[in-house]
């Protein structure tokens, strides 16, 4: 904001002294010698002595003052008629061009300023977006559990009792041994990487504890959030004439609720436009600020764009 002062500070000054330039060029020299008086002109003259006076002239005749004021009449008109108006107002006409053309220029300068600036904070707002998008993503990896009793103290604080805390990390930790132990089986036996190895893989991922089902869909909700992951489907652009800019959906709104499943990520989002019968109208509710709102849309592709967030379930 200081570059910004700083440059229309210049560009005022520089008009200014463009406009002083243009209009007051020949009036300083004259407004000097007027002012000093028409004693500067010349060196003063010596005072002379008196003398004695000279006789009285004898008084002029009325034709003669009559003659004389006609000569001064004569005189001016002569010196008007001389000296002109054309020449003044083409003068004018002149300095109001260049002072059009300096305030021109003026304006293409502050348009050029003005660009650069806004040029400028968009660089500085895209940068710090960018910096808290990347601070929000490394403060939400931090808070994922990477030890099994991270997992737990996320489990409690998303209301699970302490019980089905330790059944779920128990069982989930006896699932990450068995594969464990079918990988390195595989390895000494040859078999890794082939039919075999991602049929019996695929047994034991049947036996993973699936942590929604198992503490139901609001508690799992909290646990996204008090792991730092994300929980919500945001719409980040919607495509011209597609169903959901019919239906009304709005870039920042964000997608809670699809045919009445919650949305907590793309997948789900995907799996519930395809289910059931493509075109039948299913309620969508949406977090629009701090207002909720409910829409119709009809089941099949959307056409929005999608991204990420992470939500406070209690907000």
């Amino acid at each position: 904001m200081n570059q910004k002062t700083i440059l229309i500070a210049v560009v005022t000054f520089a008009v200014g002294l463009l406009t002083g330039v243009l209009v007051f060029p020949d009036l300083a020299p004259s407004a000097i010698g007027d002012a000093a008086g028409p004693g500067l002109s010349a060196p003063a003259s010596a005072p002379e002595l008196p003398s004695e006076p000279s006789p009285p002239s004898p008084a002029p005749m009325i034709s003669q003052v009559v003659t004389e004021d006609d000569d001064d009449d004569n005189a001016v008109d002569s010196a008007a008629s001389n000296s002109g108006t054309e020449p003044s107002i083409d003068l004018l006409s002149s300095r109001v061009d260049d002072i059009s053309a300096g305030w021109g220029r003026m304006q293409a300068d502050l348009a050029d300023l003005r660009q650069r600036i806004a040029q400028l904070e968009q660089r500085t707002s895209n940068a710090d977006r960018t910096s808290n998008v990347n601070q929000n993503e490394a403060v939400r990896r931090a808070q994922r559990p990477r030890t099994q009793q991270e997992q737990r103290e996320a489990l409690l604080r998303a209301g699970v009792t302490k019980q089905i805390a330790d059944d779920i990390v128990w069982r989930r930790a006896e699932v990450s041994l068995e594969r464990l132990e079918l990988r390195d089986q595989a390895t000494r036996e040859g078999w890794f990487n082939t039919q075999r190895y991602r049929e019996e893989l695929r047994k034991v991922n049947e036996q993973r504890v699936s942590i929604r089902d198992e503490i139901g869909v609001d508690a799992y909700d909290r646990y996204l959030f008090e792991t730092g992951q994300n929980n919500r489907v945001l719409v980040e652009s919607v495509i011209p004439g597609s169903a959901g800019e019919i239906s009304g959906l709005l870039p920042g709104d964000v997608i809670e609720t699809y045919d009445a499943l919650p949305m907590f990520d793309f997948r789900d989002l995907r799996s519930a436009t395809s289910d059931g019968e493509r075109g039948e109208l299913v309620p969508v509710t949406v977090r629009r600020g701090d207002q909720q709102v409910e829409l119709w849309l009809q089941r099949g592709p959307i056409g929005i764009g999608l991204d990420a967030m992470s939500a406070d379930p209690s907000s």
